[in-house]
């Protein structure tokens, strides 16, 4: 085991467990105001620096404020300041060996004879595993293989299709989450899903009902102690899985009456097990029963059915509820409607109604969505344009998660309309506005913006532009729609300097007319369905965007074909490509349990010029420029036609950028 002995891990894990999420009963309270603190990530494993989140009360927001936040032996930072917003950021470094660590905050408000205030709360630093995934308690979002992630997918029936992930994956979707019983006679069946979802780059959020879930449908009737070894020998098979997101525990826990107690403890045993996963559950009407539950998960959900008796902005209404109560203390998810026409539903939600409720959620903070539910081709949900609606979002959301997940503070943007709700984020120089239309009827809607006056508004996924007068933008917003506008608040970011004029359209992928897609370029199919190429706007070499190539076996890319290239005969051309790859990604099926694979042929990726020449490459875990040459033969035709070719034969992720083709 790591540094941490298991014996002693055991008992710290315990101790974290007690106090992680009840840090405020140890608040020294000397008046009607109180303070938490928590640890901006759920845990630290690589980083070098981190952060404390303090909840400042309202009544002493824009008080001077000194803070002393010490171990039980050492001090570990202090700051002394303005507390502006309700929640403080303190930064402080990571010179700890792994340990989970009792810490208190000291609080003295800055008037003489001012009161002291005391919080406390756990700082967990674990070894490295590199399929941890931690979740980050100011963004509200996950870190994933060291990236932002916003998990967005779907409940799915078991057994699992081997062809629901690939099929699924192509739409933009990167997260499943079967239904499932947890019998040692069927978990072939788990680790082949598994194995899957890690081949083609799906996620899984591990659903452990049967066996945690103390009543309720989906909970097995066997002994207590048989579900309890049952919990504790699947934790231990899949908690090392690449494919790994996190443990689902509980269904709607109030509306079974549930006792809290008893899923702590359900919580307790898979946290001193895995540390390294979020622990979920999701709650029914009424939602904010959650706080009684809230020290046994890391994540909340919640699954309003509105359609069709209860107007859609009940959405709206309840993601409000979740983000003021669990902002900065625990991520919360929705879990939106996606099926109707039995039970009490009488039909299931329109297309429009599905993107509507979706972006509700999304805009009040909900940095997870998961339909309910999946069952392929069209049985949940029947209609199929309601399913590709569901698909189109999921891609929309892949290209704002930087921004999304942003921990930049943003101008404020207000609706001139009670039924258009907006937000805004910011990212490198560029404010996103996302406004959603809560109402079945079209909107001339006015968003004003803090702190803008004159400019223009790019209408992402629509190719046109707006202008904006007087900070505000005013647009038509159709009937239970969304719309995302784009403002470039800073010059433009500096490209870096290339030389020669690039024969290659879009070459740092840039120009996104459809989310996820690229541009100037054909697609080919390879051997495996499950293969994928998206555009990232998570990584990139220059500007905002690279290019995602996810191959599931060797030799079964898919091939980028780009817009075709004049030449010349006789003359030649200098080919380059930004690219890296990463290795800790790289997964092939076995019957090994370990999951740490060996053997691996080079991860090779190919870009050939036509018939005049190909060239290999092996991508790197940072970026990296490979270069090669090419002659036209001088007996061809003077000036031609001709395609790059981009390929990624061996198995793996890589993301390849300013991809250029220039005459020597």
């Amino acid at each position: 085991m790591s540094p941490i002995k298991k014996t002693a891990l055991s008992t710290v894990i315990s101790i974290f467990i007690c106090l992680t999420f009840i840090s405020q009963s140890f608040s020294q309270l000397r008046d009607s105001s109180s303070f938490r603190i928590y640890t901006r990530h759920s845990f630290y494993s690589v980083e070098k620096s981190g952060e404390f989140l303090l909840h400042v009360p309202p009544n002493l927001i824009n008080s001077k404020l000194f803070i002393t936040i010490k171990t039980v032996a050492d001090s570990i930072t202090t700051w002394e300041g303005i507390s502006a917003n309700k929640i403080l950021r303190i930064p402080f470094n990571l010179n700890l060996k792994p340990e989970f660590y009792k810490i208190e905050a000291s609080i003295k408000i800055g008037w003489k004879n001012g009161p002291v205030y005391s919080a406390k709360t756990i700082l967990s630093i674990l070894p490295y595993k590199p399929n941890e995934v931690k979740t980050d308690r100011l963004t509200g979002g996950l870190i994933v293989n060291r990236k932002p992630f916003f998990p967005f997918g779907f409940y799915c029936y078991s057994p699992v299709n081997l062809k629901l992930p690939e099929e699924e994956i192509i739409k933009g979707f990167n997260m499943m989450s079967p239904y499932q019983k947890i019998h040692p006679q069927t978990i072939s069946e788990r680790k082949a899903y598994m194995d899957r979802c890690a081949e083609i780059g799906m996620k899984v959020h591990y659903n452990l009902l049967s066996v945690s879930a103390s009543t309720g449908p989906k909970a097995d009737t066997i002994p207590e102690e048989e579900k309890t070894r049952r919990l504790i020998t699947e934790i231990k098979a899949f908690m090392n899985h690449p494919a790994l997101l996190g443990w689902y525990i509980s269904d709607e826990p109030n509306g079974f009456k549930i006792d809290p107690v008893i899923l702590e403890k359900i919580y307790n045993t898979v946290k001193e097990i895995d540390p390294w996963h979020p622990v979920s559950m999701v709650f029914m009407a009424p939602f904010m029963a959650s706080r009684k539950y809230s020290a046994a998960f890391d994540i909340v959900m919640a699954d309003p059915y509105p359609v069709p008796t209860m107007p859609v902005g009940m959405v709206d209404d309840l993601a409000r509820q979740l983000q003021a109560e669990f902002t900065g203390k625990q991520p919360q998810w929705m879990v939106v409607q996606a099926f109707g026409g039995g039970e009490w539903w009488e039909r299931e939600p329109t297309y429009q109604e599905i993107r509507s409720m979706t972006w509700q959620s999304v805009v009040n903070g909900s940095t997870g969505i998961q339909y309910f539910i999946r069952w392929g081709q069209n049985f949940f949900p029947k209609s199929a344009a309601t399913w590709n609606e569901c698909g189109k979002i999921s891609l929309e959301i892949a290209e704002l998660t930087p921004w999304l997940l942003s921990d930049e503070e943003p101008l404020k943007v207000e609706s001139g309309s009670p039924d258009i709700i907006v937000t805004s984020r910011l990212y490198r120089g560029r404010l996103a506005i996302i406004a959603v239309n809560k109402k079945n009827e079209p909107i001339a809607s006015a968003i004003r913006i803090r702190g803008y006056a004159n400019g223009k508004a790019s209408v992402l996924f629509e190719n046109r532009t707006i202008p904006v007068y007087g900070g505000t933008i005013s647009d038509n917003i159709a009937p239970l729609s969304s719309q995302t506008y784009m403002i470039d608040l800073t010059a433009d970011v500096s490209q870096k300097t290339q030389n020669g004029k690039n024969l290659i359209k879009d070459p740092g992928f840039e120009y996104v007319f459809s989310p996820g897609v690229p541009t100037a370029c054909y697609a080919r199919p390879g051997e495996d369905r499950g293969a994928t190429y998206f555009t990232d706007s998570r990584e990139y070499y220059d500007g905002y965007h690279s290019l995602r190539l996810i191959t599931p076996k060797d030799e079964a890319s898919v091939g980028i074909r780009f817009f075709p290239c004049q030449v010349k005969a006789g003359s030649s051309y200098m080919i380059s490509v930004w690219a890296k790859s990463d290795p800790e990604q790289r997964f092939r099926a076995s019957a090994d349990t370990s999951f740490q694979q060996k053997n691996f042929k080079p991860q090779y990726a190919e870009v050939s010029f036509g018939v005049f020449a190909t060239a290999r490459f092996v991508p790197e875990k940072e970026w990296k420029r490979f270069v090669t040459f090419v002659t036209i033969p001088s007996d061809t035709t003077a000036t031609l036609r001709t395609n790059l070719v981009l390929t990624m034969p061996g198995q793996g992720v890589g993301w390849f950028d300013q991809i250029r083709v220039v005459e020597e």
